[in-house]
């Protein structure tokens, strides 16, 4: 009865029953907290049912600081290292020992134990049990497996269940990935296109039924063209509209686009927005310039580029939509192009700036076209050997939690998260985690966090250009604590206090920008939280 029981409680799926994407994200996991093992002199893995991950060297326990993976991860890892008779073998009570090839070609020995329909899993490097080998091995005997199943294989899907990501339709593949444009018919459309190049507009706003707007230097200006019909923006963003696209249109009422457009002879790049609302169609287009820009382009304070020199740990850029996070990560990475031979994958919805080769290699992946999903690319990035991940942007907790684990284990993550401020950034990360598993998640953000960047952006004196400000927070000993402990309400102040560590309160960047004539003084004051903090940086104190 009591091994019907646990027969009952621990039941794993079997063959064809693990996604690809699960296998790869459990796997990742593994091999990325088995390389911490190999880098920090340890002797074992552990990894405990509800529990976070730890590691043993000489007995000694010392807990990692990032959250139990969860069951449906730690079940696939065991999928991958067991053979189905071991499997068998743990599904009526009986610890398991087999072994397991690391991305590396480092061997382990697994141990499998199952505990209240959970299990306990240990990896052991070979020679460094209590007792060498024998002993690591001699404590229960494997499962008995048929006389010539040889030794145990890993599971896999067969390759019949393993669904790749949708692929683009023809001219939208061509579009995306070859660069070949998308014709855009003569009308009211190219008009718009054409007054949006001249005008320098940041936005282009089609609606089914209304003459095309632009969004100049922050305002909406509404141009004299004929109203946009659902035919005329069909024909012009039909062919950008991927299977994934259209369903995704069809499910959630809106849908991502990346629009290449051919004008003459030069290539006019957009990053767009197609949706639904309630008298027809509707589209946002981005203009992208084909350089990506720089820090200087941009008005950015120097102190930003500090920020890649980092060789690990995660940096966030934060702020509204349309604040400019994205380009301002993008200048970044044209820095790291420039200066440093490093290994840079980015992941993108869609891909905007396109990098030209010059000191580092940089790999874009573009989701729904390369990669399904931001988390799947990013657990897939651990195992292409970059020195820093670009992620378009932390969505979900999949995406959160896969940007933890690669920031912890030795890569530096870039990425955006839709906030006004450090605090509430925080707060978002941690709030997507269940409520017991956000203490260790406060730990963990206290370990991997470099830097949290918000950024705003204000017209300026010479319409219709616009120039951002910024606030700075490095994570030093004080911010770490106070994030570990909860204490989010008293971070500001510590910004103010890290002036001499090259923290930079809003407040300072708003006083920069009208020294420097760019914004008036109107503007700054409207837009400081602080307005006496501020006034003191206008006189230079």
């Amino acid at each position: 009865m009591g091994a019907e029981v646990r027969r009952s409680a621990l039941r794993f799926r079997g063959p064809g029953g693990t996604s690809r994407a699960n296998l790869l994200s459990a796997m990742a996991v593994v091999d990325s907290l088995l390389q911490l093992l190999v880098s920090q002199g340890a002797d074992a893995l552990v990894i405990p049912p509800g529990e976070p991950p730890r590691l043993e060297r000489d007995g000694e326990p010392r807990a990692l600081s990032m959250p139990y993976p969860g069951d449906e991860i730690v079940m696939t890892m065991v999928e991958e290292v067991a053979t189905p008779q071991e499997r068998e073998s743990l599904e009526t009570g009986k610890v398991v020992e087999t072994q397991y090839t690391a991305e590396d070609g480092q061997e382990y020995l697994v141990r499998i134990e199952p505990r209240a329909g959970r299990v306990r899993l240990v990896f052991r490097r070979p020679g460094t049990g209590p007792d060498g080998d024998a002993a690591a091995n001699a404590v229960v005997a494997p499962a008995p497996a048929p006389q010539d199943s040889g030794p145990p294989q890993a599971f896999s899907a067969p390759a019949a269940n393993v669904e790749p990501p949708p692929k683009a339709v023809e001219v939208a593949s061509s579009t995306l990935d070859d660069g070949s444009a998308v014709s855009c018919e003569p009308g009211v459309l190219r008009g718009a296109l054409e007054r949006a190049v001249a005008e320098h507009a940041s936005d282009i706003l089609l609606s089914v039924g209304k003459p095309p707007h632009l969004r100049v230097g922050g305002d909406i200006v509404a141009l004299t063209e004929d109203a946009v019909t659902t035919d005329a923006l069909l024909a012009f963003l039909g062919p950008t509209l991927t299977p994934r696209a259209r369903a995704e249109l069809d499910a959630t009422g809106s849908a991502d686009v990346a629009v290449i457009v051919q004008d003459g002879s030069s290539l006019l790049r957009y990053r767009g927005n197609i949706f639904r609302q309630h008298f027809g169609l509707a589209a946002a287009l981005r203009p992208i310039r084909r350089q990506p820009p720089t820090v200087r382009d941009l008005n950015l304070p120097e102190e930003l580029l500090q920020l890649v020199s980092h060789h690990s740990g995660l940096v966030l850029m934060t702020g509204t939509a349309g604040s400019g996070k994205s380009t301002t990560l993008v200048s970044l990475i044209e820095q790291v192009n420039r200066t440093s031979s490093k290994h840079v994958i980015t992941l993108e919805d869609p891909i905007e700036y396109e990098y030209r080769q010059q000191r580092s290699l940089i790999h874009q992946r573009q989701i729904g076209t390369h990669v399904d999903t931001f988390a799947t690319g990013l657990r897939a990035a651990l195992r292409e050997s970059p020195d820093i991940i670009l992620l378009g942007e932390m969505r979900d907790h999949a995406t959160i939690s896969a940007a933890l684990t690669a920031a912890e284990t030795g890569h530096l993550v870039l990425s955006t998260l839709h906030a006004s401020s450090a605090v509430m950034a925080i707060d978002r990360m941690i709030d997507v985690f269940p409520e017991h598993q956000q203490a260790q998640v406060r730990h963990q953000l206290a370990g991997v966090l470099r830097a949290i960047v918000t950024q705003i952006l204000l017209p300026t004196t010479r319409p219709p250009s616009r120039a951002p400000a910024i606030e700075l927070m490095r994570i030093n000993t004080a911010v770490a604590t106070k994030i570990r402990e909860g204490r989010g309400h008293q971070l500001q102040s510590e910004i103010q206090k890290g002036r001499g560590e090259g923290m930079v309160p809003l407040e300072a960047s708003l006083a920069s920008l009208v020294r420097r004539g760019l914004v008036d003084v109107p503007t700054v004051v409207d837009r400081a939280p602080d307005k006496q903090l501020l006034q003191q940086y206008l006189q230079g104190r």
